[in-house]
């Protein structure tokens, strides 16, 4: 059975207000993310000056351990 406009324009709009909370939902989520990273950022240049050791490694830009490992091999 073939829809009526109004049904397949109340359908979209049903659609459009779910995505939009999704959209909302995920936001809060990369917002919380956001703040995660900033306070383990902070953790770590704490813990590093505290107990006056390096726990980030200075590896070049782009380049992983498990890449630098690969490397080595032959």
């Amino acid at each position: 059975m073939k829809k009526t406009p109004e049904q397949r324009i109340m359908e979209l709009e049903a659609e459009v207000k779910l995505l939009e909370k999704q959209k909302a939902f995920l936001e809060k989520q990369a917002y919380i993310a956001d703040k995660k990273v900033i306070f383990f950022d902070m953790m770590i240049n704490l813990a590093e000056k505290e107990y006056d050791i390096d726990i980030r490694k200075n590896l070049p830009p782009g380049q992983s351990p498990a890449s630098a490992v690969k490397r080595k091999k032959p």
